[in-house]
């Protein structure tokens, strides 16, 4: 990885950028959470919203795994936490008792409020100073990333 002093002299990498920017918009919702006395982490918070943004319809560990891009192992670990602090439950689907179907607590649902103010808070930071055409070039260049990973 190049350092400061290097990056000015040579061309920068889209994906060190990236990674980068990653690491920071972690690190600053890990100061979010911590000034909030917020238990969740980043991945939680984003498992939650998931499972809230899917509840017309059932949502099973596969479905996470897919929508987060994380291995199996991965996935169980998060809901094997998010299970024990009674924020989910997994119940046999009625159609195949080996599959587990993710269902929110009430715990779960009442921190939605909170979640969603951390994001906001987040995006409204990430977006300062950044004008709407600048915004939608940044979306268009990340669309074609994305599909150039396909």
């Amino acid at each position: 990885y190049p350092n400061k002093k290097e990056s000015d002299t040579m061309q920068r990498r889209i994906g060190y950028e990236i990674r980068e920017i990653q690491q920071m918009i972690h690190q600053k919702m890990e100061q979010f959470r911590h000034e909030d006395g917020y238990e969740l982490t980043l991945v939680q918070t984003r498992t939650i919203c998931f499972l809230i943004a899917n509840q017309d319809h059932d949502v099973f560990q596969r479905d996470l795994e897919k929508e987060l891009r994380i291995r199996r192992s991965t996935a169980s670990e998060i809901l094997n936490v998010l299970e024990r602090d009674d924020y989910l439950r997994r119940i046999p689907a009625s159609h195949d008792a080996r599959l587990k179907k993710l269902v929110l607590t009430e715990k779960a649902l009442m921190v939605d409020h909170q979640m969603n103010e951390n994001i906001d808070r987040m995006e409204a930071l990430l977006s300062r100073s950044i004008s709407p055409e600048d915004q939608e070039h940044f979306f268009s260049v990340l669309d074609q990333i994305k599909k150039n990973l396909e």
